[in-house]
């Protein structure tokens, strides 16, 4: 089985899909799930823009302990990591910034119009059934507009429910435990009436007091020092319910709520290690979707959706007035997406997707303007397949009215993006495929850099990207030893315009400007390997790499000129080695990123130096009365590596991580 996955084969399985098959077909037949996952890494390999993934099965196989760990393994991607657990951790791919990342959470995008980031932390990769990396356009037309208008998009597919014809009650109970004061329970239930009618809810708590070792160096002085102020305490809870109308049509309700209390550390600065800034998040949001065929020729989805999200960021500190910061905010958006997909023959299938959204901002903030914006997307794709050839293309048009209720506003803007992409197997007998593509975005700047006090502004341009891809990806016949080989190799070439830089001045406040012209050139190579050693032992290699060559290209005699873009590493990488085996399974696996610089002058003393994190996973799965148990134990960063990926935010050192899990 190979990595390259995406999110169908989680829908399928769950019956709701967020894509078309081969034949345009969006209701899933009842096949075995191992008919279902082939065809779809067939679809995978062949796949005209670069897709990388995982699913539950290969999380668990190559030591992966979280949401953003996963993520930081695919090719390409740039994690914002600030430590911890409770460090706030969000994803830039190929250099253009987390809020050109959309995050589509079974189905449907999540949204922050204050920030446009999403913390990958909130999301536990125990409920996690596959992950999807898209750069560029997705391969499948049949989705809402706004998960087409961004560069990229990252696809979690939950275990929400057991498919349809599926009855009984499932349980699933986990409890991990770790250093610096972690602890994290975990249950999940699910049951299903065999007749069409399925629910499950999921709840996780994560308390950790995050207090661990550092050292400071500080010329030839050398100290030991443990972090402060980082204590988190975190819950998390969905609901979720399926309805299968008939054969051919569903409905399917979610309701997730989130709430985080922690304490944010302070950038390290030679001895000042305090800090006592604290921030207190929570998210609620209900969606209802309904997929179904109206024809033989047509098909229908459309969702609706409520997000709510409140945060307070308060401060102790002489400089403000009083002693003390308090800054509140809450965002609110009400979204509505439908989609039409037309399947003219076998091999040529059109889409049409409009989305509504409305999202408004209020604070206790004397500034307080209370914005608000409405987002009209509209979408036409069509898809052809013809033997050994697939193309698509995708018009894109977006419409932003920006207003507000008691000061200026932005402009309102207007455009037309189009993309297209191509995939051809040249050889009928040989799994090779070349492919190419290329796609043009247009972002509009969130709330935060358009009205954020002392650090946005009404006149930020919006960016425009134009990507461009071509690639290769082949895939070796499975003989008696190497039952998988899988390459992909990637090289493209980004341009943006004015585009948005954020630089950070702490966890929740960053300073934004435009940087105007910046090209992005690189290459994305993967390897996925199993090596069957007898009947009983096998190998599996995983491995990333990825080069970044990001310039500012604005000004010839600006200090900025043809220097890396802040953060961005000019070489990063990972690898895994799992042997399976029948007594306990091992995986060794590491990741890391060359130098990088916090400011785009490159100047020496504001280097970062690169670093590679390696770590150890051990587990066993056993059978007690019938029903699956299974331990495990993580070591991360064990060789006490220390490093940063934020400039004077330490990573955590060694640390442990043990879990049981037991499931009927």
């Amino acid at each position: 089985m190979t990595i390259i996955t995406s999110a169908f084969s989680a829908g399928v399985n769950n019956y709701i899909c967020p894509y078309p098959s081969e034949d345009g077909d969006t209701i899933p037949k009842n096949l075995p799930d191992i008919e279902v996952v082939s065809a779809q890494q067939k679809r995978d390999v062949r796949s005209s823009t670069p897709t990388y993934g995982m699913d539950s099965e290969k999380i668990k196989l190559t030591g992966v302990t979280s949401v953003s760990d996963a993520i930081k393994r695919m090719p390409g991607v740039n994690l914002r990591d600030y430590g911890g657990a409770g460090g706030l951790k969000t994803v830039s791919v190929r250099g253009l910034g987390s809020e050109h990342t959309a995050i589509v959470y079974d189905g449907v995008s999540l949204s922050d119009c204050q920030s446009g980031q999403i913390d990958l932390s909130r999301y536990s990769i125990d409920n996690v059934k596959s992950l999807a990396l898209f750069s560029g356009d997705n391969d499948d037309i049949f989705i809402p507009a706004r998960a087409a208008a961004s560069a990229t998009s990252l696809y979690i597919s939950s275990f929400t429910a057991p498919g349809q014809d599926e009855d009984g009650f499932h349980l699933k109970a986990q409890m991990k435990t770790g250093s610096f004061g972690y602890f994290n329970p975990y249950a999940r239930i699910s049951a299903g009436n065999g007749k069409g009618l399925s629910f499950s809810a999921n709840a996780e708590y994560i308390y950790s007091e995050n207090d661990y070792p550092f050292t400071l160096v500080n010329g030839n002085l050398v100290t030991r020092e443990k972090r402060e102020n980082s204590l988190m305490n975190s819950f998390s809870g969905e609901l979720n319910g399926r309805w299968r109308i008939n054969g051919s049509s569903s409905l399917v309700g979610k309701v997730y709520y989130y709430d985080n209390s922690r304490d944010l550390p302070g950038a390290v600065i030679y001895y000042v290690n305090e800090s006592e800034e604290h921030l207190r998040e929570r998210n609620f949001f209900g969606q209802l979707q309904y997929r179904g065929r109206l024809s033989s020729k047509f098909s229908l989805a459309a969702t609706a959706k409520f997000n709510w999200a409140a945060s307070r960021y308060t401060d102790v500190n002489g400089k403000y007035p009083g002693g003390k910061l308090d800054d509140r905010y809450i965002q609110r958006e009400t979204y509505i997406t439908g989609s039409l997909l037309y399947v003219v023959t076998p091999g040529l299938s059109m889409d049409y997707s409009a989305d509504w959204a409305w999202n408004n901002l209020s604070s206790n903030l004397k500034t307080n303007i209370r914005p608000y914006r409405q987002t009209v997307l509209q979408s036409f794709a069509v898809k052809y397949n013809y033997g050994r050839l697939s193309a698509i293309a995708r018009a894109l048009y977006s419409i932003y009215l920006n207003d507000a209720k008691d000061g200026d506003a932005g402009k309102d803007r207007y455009r037309l993006s189009p993309s297209a992409s191509v995939s051809f197997k040249p050889l009928e007998a040989q799994g090779l495929y070349i492919r190419a593509s290329y796609k043009n975005i247009f972002r509009m700047p969130t709330f935060n850099e358009s009205y954020f006090d002392n650090y946005g502004s009404i006149n930020l341009d919006p960016e425009i990207t134009d990507q461009i891809n071509m690639g290769i990806t082949y895939q070796a016949p499975s003989i008696n030893w190497l039952t998988d080989f899988t390459l992909t190799c990637d090289g493209y070439i980004n341009h943006v315009d004015n585009k948005i830089v954020a630089i950070p001045y702490n966890m929740f406040v960053w300073t934004m400007t435009n940087l105007g012209k910046v090209r992005v050139f690189g290459l994305d190579a993967t390897i996925n390997a199993s090596f069957l050693i007898d009947e009983r032992n096998t190998l599996m290699l995983v491995g990333s790499y990825s080069y970044q060559r990001a310039q500012p290209r604005t000004d010839p005699e600006s200090g900025e000129w043809m220097k890396q873009v802040a953060y961005i590493p000019l070489n990063s990488g990972s690898v895994s080695l799992s042997w399976l085996n029948p007594w306990v399974n091992l995986s060794i696996h590491g990741s890391g990123c060359s130098a990088r610089y916090t400011t785009n002058q490159n100047l020496p003393q504001t280097r970062i130096e690169g670093y590679f994190d390696t770590g150890v996973s051990i587990f066993r799965k056993f059978r007690v009365m019938n029903n699956r148990m299974e331990v495990r134990a993580d070591i991360m960063n064990i060789f006490n590596k220390q490093y940063e990926i934020v400039a004077r935010y330490p990573m955590p050192g060694r640390s442990w991580r043990l879990s049981v899990e037991f499931e009927i």
